[in-house]
């Protein structure tokens, strides 16, 4: 949990706000939604966006939040 000397930022997942630690990774949001980015069978199926514009996959690592920042992720599921 943070402190109230460790500076937070507002951002939207999905569209519900949350926030998240300064310069928070991508990747540590993934986990936070139990999806594992560095399991490819996990995150084959994951989508993200970051303000409306598609991140790929091989660049999940180097994006790190902003306030204000939105973020859509949608996981396709097998079935029907």
């Amino acid at each position: 949990m943070s402190s109230p000397t460790d500076p937070s930022i507002p951002v939207t997942v999905n569209g519900d706000g949350r926030t998240v630690p300064e310069d928070y990774p991508l990747t540590e949001l993934l986990r936070d939604l139990e999806i594992d980015p560095d399991n490819e069978d996990e995150a084959a199926g994951v989508a993200v966006a970051l303000n409306e514009s598609v991140v790929r996959r091989q660049d999940w690592e180097d994006v790190r939040l902003a306030e204000e920042d939105s973020i859509e992720i949608i996981q396709a599921q097998p079935g029907g």
